[in-house]
């Protein structure tokens, strides 16, 4: 059992060795955002992206509750569901991330109708192949990439939309809470991560899944980098 325990630390740490060797905390769309607030415009093309990503993955990970075995497993995947849907004591998490984009005077279109960027349709299909069309170990490695980068994308996109005038505190609710529960994240996705991996090929399986959404991510926030830089804002008419 020791043994055990200690080769699911040990994935776990590796997992973390993954994400600092990948640098995704330190994206070059972070330092972007947070250099000078960009136009409305480009505000709206970027973060239509994120939104489709974030209103999209709790029913992803939805589905893989049905997909594993173990109970304890399940229920702590179940448990990260209902936070990110407001665990009935607030908003889900999508629509906070409205709100705060209303702040800063942005408001979305129907994530259903809008055509994404290749790198955002990429990455929501690579989150629906390995959470639910691959092993589950996969998905429970990916899943604890997700949530252990979790925190320093909040930070820094907070960093970003702070640069904005015009938004009160109350619009941010969705910065200040991650910030709050997404350690509790962390422990219930680590507990799921320690009863997953008690077998070679189990770790094996959540290691490629960490490897493969990092993959995807990365390339997700080069996407956003792109529009973030190129996308054209109607030009200003000189009255004078």
């Amino acid at each position: 059992m020791q043994d055990t325990i200690s080769d699911g630390m040990a994935t776990v740490n590796r997992i973390k060795d993954m994400i600092q060797e990948s640098g995704i905390n330190e994206n070059q769309f972070y330092k972007t955002l947070q250099k000078a607030p960009l136009p409305p415009e480009v505000m709206k093309e970027v973060f239509q992206q994120y939104y489709l990503y974030i209103r999209t993955f709790p029913a992803i990970l939805s589905g893989l509750a049905p997909r594993v075995d173990d109970e304890l497993i399940r229920m702590k995947i179940s448990r990260t569901v209902v936070s990110e849907l407001g665990d009935m004591h607030g908003d889900p998490h999508f629509l906070m991330f409205e709100k705060a984009l209303t702040g800063i005077g942005v408001e979305l279109d129907d994530y259903r109708t809008v055509k994404h960027a290749p790198e955002t349709e990429e990455l929501v299909a690579a989150l629906r192949r390995l959470f639910l069309e691959e092993s589950p170990n996969c998905a429970i490695g990916a899943h604890y990439v997700i949530e252990e980068f979790g925190f320093p994308m909040i930070v820094n996109l907070y960093e970003g939309f702070r640069l904005y005038p015009g938004w009160k505190h109350e619009d941010y609710l969705y910065f200040y809470l991650h910030i709050l529960i997404e350690a509790n994240h962390v422990d219930w996705i680590q507990d799921a991560t320690l009863a997953a991996a008690r077998s070679d090929t189990a770790r094996t399986e959540i290691l490629r899944g960490a490897s493969e959404v990092l993959d995807a991510l990365n390339a997700f926030w080069i996407g956003l980098n792109r529009i973030a830089t190129t996308v054209a804002v109607p030009e200003t008419v000189d009255a004078h």
